[in-house]
């Protein structure tokens, strides 16, 4: 059972402008709790002990609010992409050798759920390079995947999470720039789909539908 994770929190939010025009999306905040800490937080009640945070634009906001984990018990390593984005796949390439060619979580850091990470702790990946959640898809996707027999097909009628179980060497056989890329290339991936509360931060619309309904 693994005990590292990855948070994605490298992206620009150009689509969350203006609120991104001076902090990172990933330091939006929802209730009271930053969308970054509420990952880490979600993470270590999993049991996970040790975190990579990809960081881009001014990413010294979240390296300064989350620091080296101490404060949450854990470990938090920095890995700082620089202001111009490389894309998904190969931020997670540049860290790879901090998961010592284990198993590790990954988690985008501008999702909302309730999605108890510690079931996809448990899985066990031995004989596929991913398991996947997916997503019923929601009215403002056009929907990336479908599902058979638990494995990732190309389709419209489900949305990946941005959660994920994931060996290194999925992104050390691909030279590809963007996760999207290799999920829907690479044949041996398992999927789940995920029925609970699930949605993606990516507008300022539905930034403030989630803090409304937060606030209820």
């Amino acid at each position: 059972m693994t005990d590292q994770a990855m948070i994605l929190a490298a992206g620009r939010g150009q689509r969350m402008m203006p609120l991104t025009r001076d902090i990172p999306k990933a330091m939006l905040k929802i209730g009271n709790m930053t969308l970054v800490e509420d990952k880490i937080i979600r993470l270590v009640e999993a049991g996970i002990k040790k975190i990579i945070i990809n960081t881009g634009y001014l990413g010294s906001y979240i390296s300064d609010h989350v620091g080296d984990g101490s404060k949450y018990g854990i470990d938090i390593i920095i890995s700082n992409e620089g202001e111009m984005p490389i894309g998904t796949a190969a931020g997670i390439r540049k860290t790879i050798k901090n998961f010592n060619d284990k198993p590790f979580l990954l988690v985008n850091a501008d999702i909302w759920t309730n999605y108890l990470f510690i079931e996809l702790r448990r899985k066990k990946i031995e004989s596929c390079l991913a398991n996947i959640v997916l997503s019923p898809k929601p009215s403002y996707h056009d929907g990336d995947f479908n599902i058979e027999n638990d494995k990732l097909l190309k389709g419209k009628d489900f949305t990946y999470t941005g959660i994920g179980l994931y060996r290194p060497e999925l992104f050390l056989n691909y030279t590809d720039k963007e996760l999207g890329t290799i999920l829907y290339t690479e044949k041996n991936i398992k999927a789940e789909v995920y029925n609970g509360l699930w949605d993606d931060v990516g507008t300022p619309e539905r930034l403030n539908m989630l803090r409304k309904s937060i606030s209820l």
